[in-house]
């Protein structure tokens, strides 16, 4: 199971580096799904590692965090999310992401319906020196259309030097 507190995480997660390994989560039928299901505007996640992730959940996946509305730093994460059916906002790091999200990536496979992104699914908040690696694969016809891309599926705010050298496939047209 995710981490799922009453509410949004408001904490702060300081990782100091350390690595967790191998997380396994499936909850095919789960809104909010990743480590955390959702990062409140007060919480913060910073330097963690999570390598070697197998996440499958319903819309907003990722392999850190769900849904984010706070600040996402020094982190990063490995291995393969996934949305169940036709989920949207499935993106490496965080589903939908409506925080700020610095210096930190995602390497692996990234698989859904709308809005996939090989860092983020579906994004309002800034993005920076963050970059993504691997293969994003959505469809972006399903449901009246979406967006598939290698670091954002489908975004609404500004990023800056970042980038993605993901392959991105779109089994939508």
């Amino acid at each position: 199971m995710p981490i799922d507190i009453t509410g949004r995480f408001d904490r702060t997660l300081d990782g100091q580096g350390y690595s967790i390994t191998n997380l396994y989560i499936n909850r095919p039928s789960r809104i909010d799904a990743g480590l955390f299901d959702s990062l409140d505007s007060n919480g913060e996640i910073r330097n963690i590692r999570l390598v070697n992730v197998d996440i499958i959940g319903d819309n907003n996946v990722g392999g850190l965090v769900g849904s984010s509305w706070g600040p996402i730093t020094n982190s990063y994460v490995t291995g393969s999310v996934r949305g169940s059916g036709d989920a949207s906002d499935v993106g490496g790091l965080v589903g939908t992401n409506r925080g700020t999200i610095t210096t930190s990536y995602f390497s692996g496979s990234v698989d859904g319906g709308n809005n996939v992104g090989g860092l983020v699914g579906y994004n309002w908040g800034p993005i920076t020196n963050s970059y993504s690696t691997g293969i994003a694969t959505g469809d972006a016809d399903l449901n009246g259309g979406g967006d598939v891309g290698g670091l954002v599926g489908d975004n609404h705010d500004v990023i800056v030097n970042s980038y993605s050298i993901a392959s991105v496939r779109d089994n939508g047209g």
